[in-house]
């Protein structure tokens, strides 16, 4: 477990110390569920005294309430704190390119009240009607006074929605519908809360190192298989964004020639990989194989009669992934690769399996291996990170912090 706290240094403030070193102990607290005020100041490198007040202090504002005590040793039992469910609420959304999915979600990350929506087309007007319906809707369930905690909408969506050219789950008409549309102005004007947006594969990424495997790993390339694939970094324990907010965007990134007949070359000298792996290659292998399914949804259904075709996909996406994982290794030093995708829970195991034995025989003598790991979450990843973006603009351990004195702005476009 390593040192999350911080000490004052020359250009950081106290008030910013004092608010990062809140949100270390809320982080601390989100990933392993309860602590006593001596684990937390082990853990955050902070004094018995420092960590006394801010526990105080975070109780008196109903983020961490009491839970019981820890028996053992001498001395007086230890009191244990964990999040207050009750502290705050967020609301996530995911916009995909074939459904809509929303979520009201308490400050431990439990979702409380859920809605989906599956169409054919992403069509904006109807998903831009969906959320100015269903975002109250979702806030039924809570009291007056709760609905005054919830702490904003995160927003997770593709950046570049009408980029992809026609025959990828849009016509043209509808592709300029979405490259003339600023959705976050379109978004807030429906919603009368603060409103938070980040890529889909990055607010992934966040609830995957809040809420999965970032409980004990800090340095990850997080990949989502979806529609398309996507995916975020996180460096340090941080979402690392980059310069444009599209750090480990992956899908545009070059792997070789696909050998599954259902791919149509290309017209350059490599392939995309969300060409290679993504549920739309998957999908359109196997109606190329006469298995006629129209969202990937639907795969359940067909298991039995497709098992040939979806491993001939798996070995095709394994290999794409490796290729584009050894370029990935050979810049970044990571303790892991997580992979998840929207697909029954033994599927994406295998798929892991193959990539992690493959990748262990063709990379070089010179280059570290990660771990490659299956995520946590699942089919829940996106939205639950639109549901995290809140908790993490306002509440995640983010250094930046420590040198300003508003809250950051990173992932609020």
């Amino acid at each position: 477990m390593g040192k999350l706290g911080a000490t004052m240094s020359q250009g950081s403030n106290a008030s910013g110390l004092r608010r990062y070193n809140e949100r270390v102990i809320l982080t601390f607290l989100r990933k392993y569920r309860v602590a006593s005020k001596s684990d937390l100041a082990r853990a955050t490198n902070l004094t018995p005294q420092a960590v006394t007040r801010i526990v105080d202090d975070l109780e008196s504002a109903e983020l961490v309430i009491r839970e019981g005590r820890r028996l053992g040793g001498l001395g007086q039992p230890s009191i244990l704190y964990t999040l207050n469910p009750a502290g705050a609420y967020s609301i996530g959304i995911k916009v995909g390119r074939r459904d809509l999915e929303l979520i009201l979600m308490d400050f431990t990350g439990k979702t409380l009240q859920s809605f989906t929506r599956q169409f054919e087309e992403p069509d904006p007007d109807y998903i831009l009607g969906q959320i100015e319906i269903l975002v109250p809707e979702l806030q039924e369930p809570l009291s007056k006074s709760a609905r005054s905690r919830i702490r904003g909408v995160g927003v997770a969506m593709p950046w570049f929605m009408g980029v992809w050219p026609s025959g990828l789950e849009m016509g043209q008409d509808l592709s300029g519908k979405w490259q003339r549309l600023n959705m976050s102005e379109e978004v807030a004007r429906r919603v009368e809360l603060p409103v938070y947006f980040e890529n889909d594969g990055a607010a992934a990424a966040v609830a995957e190192l809040q809420l999965g495997v970032g409980k004990d790993i800090s340095d990850f390339l997080y990949v989502n298989i979806g529609a398309f694939i996507g995916g975020g970094l996180v460096l340090q324990g941080n979402l690392e964004p980059g310069v444009h907010g599209n750090a480990a965007e992956l899908a545009s990134m070059p792997v070789p020639h696909s050998r599954l007949k259902s791919i149509t070359p290309p017209e350059g000298y490599f392939e995309l990989l969300t060409r290679r792996a993504s549920l739309l290659s998957l999908r359109k292998h196997l109606n190329s194989c006469g298995i006629e399914i129209s969202h990937i949804g639907e795969l359940p259904n067909y298991i039995d009669a497709a098992r040939v075709q979806i491993q001939e996909w798996m070995d095709d996406c394994a290999d794409a992934l490796v290729h584009a994982f050894l370029s990935v290794i050979s810049i970044l030093d990571l303790k892991a690769i997580v992979i998840d995708a929207s697909l029954p829970r033994f599927i994406v195991e295998e798929l892991v399996a193959i990539v992690e034995r493959r990748i262990k025989k063709l990379a070089s003598k010179d280059i570290f291996i990660p771990e490659i790991l299956v995520g946590d979450l699942g089919y829940q990843a996106v939205v639950v990170g639109g549901g995290i973006l809140p908790f993490y603009s306002s509440f995640g351990a983010d250094k930046t912090v420590l040198l300003k004195g508003s809250v950051p702005d990173r992932i609020t476009r």
